[in-house]
């Protein structure tokens, strides 16, 4: 509430008697000041900027009280406003009331408890007009700052929907529909927000011996992801040029992101090379889940687990791959995704896990659909919980992509 110390009233009466019995009578609990004229108490109005109460007299001879009221009102309009008269006319009443809606209309002289009363209620009536004037411009600075908060809220959304349009477009040219799409290649990526931080990338040798895949999952979302994508791809492709091995590709492009990207953005990765003149299979994993060898009948042969950090992490003196060969079996995939999977939460909060994605790979009742397979079964465990994070699924049918790779 406004503080109500040295409230001001101002006492206007062109007797002199009047204004001592205002002075004696109200000058102990407040601050009176005086005029003997309505052309002197527009002096003091314009002097004194925190008028709360104006006393008038009806009749007076320079001025006449109605019109001084009307002219103060002007000068100091959250003052209220009082007229005293001896008149008695009820016309005269009525136009005080209607040209100045003064507070209080008190005859002249007035009982000093009743001048008393009334001014304690204008005071009140006073500080409740300057109350709610503060309250309406705390309302408005408020208002205004919220249309503030609103434009730059705007703004920002209007950047952030430009940022992850052009992410798209990055993650799409880049890594959407990749050239090298064989057969026996099944590929399945759902992002959290528009844009995912998983991707597949795939290259295949000028003389089609030779196939690599790369399959990452990225930290972060959006345009920053895209990016990386982008340094990751450039990198990849370069390599992939000269047939490196798996060792010298990863340790490649571990040092193009350690050189290149901020620190704390990382790749988990699984990096493959099929070699069909020497009919092996190489692997690289780093930070992904399991992956897992199956054969004809859908029967999980083997589990190749992570062995490596994911890339990004190590300087180039702490870094060493670890390898994993196979013989390419005609009766064996290669199935692997991201933690998006096995990490989905369901109503209860419970992963989707190893042991339902296992049973989901098992399970499949038709083994050219067996990623779709498995992303139904994991959006049924998903129920109304919203997507926690980015979502891949692989399946390397190796049968199927050498035939491909051959007839190329």
């Amino acid at each position: 509430m406004t503080n109500k110390a040295n409230n001001k009233i101002l006492c206007v009466d062109d007797e002199i008697n009047i204004l001592h019995m205002f002075q004696r009578t109200l000058g102990r609990k407040h601050q009176v000041v005086t005029a003997q004229s309505a052309e002197a108490a527009m002096d003091l109005l314009g002097e004194h900027q925190d008028i709360a109460v104006i006393i008038s007299d009806y009749n007076m001879p320079d001025l006449d009280g109605i019109e001084f009221l009307k002219r103060a009102r002007g000068l100091s309009p959250h003052s209220v406003q009082i007229m005293l008269t001896g008149n008695a006319d009820l016309n005269v009443s009525i136009k005080v009331f209607n040209e100045t809606g003064v507070f209080r209309y008190l005859p002249k002289p007035c009982p000093t408890e009743i001048l008393q009363k009334v001014i304690l209620d204008a005071l009140d009536q006073y500080h409740l007009l300057l109350d709610k004037r503060r309250l309406s411009e705390e309302l408005e600075r408020k208002n205004a700052d919220l249309a503030a908060s609103v434009a730059e809220l705007n703004k920002k959304k209007y950047l952030l929907e430009q940022e992850l349009e052009m992410a798209r477009v990055v993650y799409t040219r880049v890594v959407s529909h990749d050239p090298d799409k064989l057969d026996g290649l099944d590929y399945l990526v759902s992002a959290k927000e528009g844009v995912s931080g998983d991707f597949l990338l795939t290259h295949t040798s000028q003389d089609k011996s030779v196939f690599y895949l790369m399959m990452g999952d990225l930290t972060g979302h959006g345009l920053q992801s895209a990016l990386a994508v982008l340094l990751v791809a450039e990198g990849f492709r370069q390599y992939c040029q000269d047939q490196p091995d798996l060792e010298r590709l990863a340790a490649m492009i571990n040092d193009k992101m350690r050189r290149k990207l901020p620190t704390g953005l990382f790749c988990a990765a699984l990096l493959v090379k099929m070699d069909l003149q020497a009919r092996r299979l190489d692997l690289w994993q780093g930070g992904m889940p399991d992956a897992y060898f199956v054969d004809a009948s859908g029967l999980i042969v083997g589990t190749f687990a992570s062995n490596n950090l994911p890339l990004g992490i190590l300087a180039h003196h702490e870094f060493s791959a670890c390898i994993s060969s196979h013989t390419i079996n005609a009766a064996v995939s290669l199935i692997c995704c991201s933690d998006g999977v096995t990490e989905q939460f369901d109503d209860e909060q419970i992963h989707f896990g190893v042991e339902r994605l296992t049973a989901a790979i098992a399970d499949s009742p038709n083994k050219a659909t067996r990623i779709d397979f498995i992303m139904a079964k994991l959006r049924d465990h998903q129920q109304r919980q919203p997507q926690s994070d980015d979502i891949s699924l692989l399946e390397l049918n190796l049968p199927r992509i050498s035939k491909a790779l051959e007839l190329l």
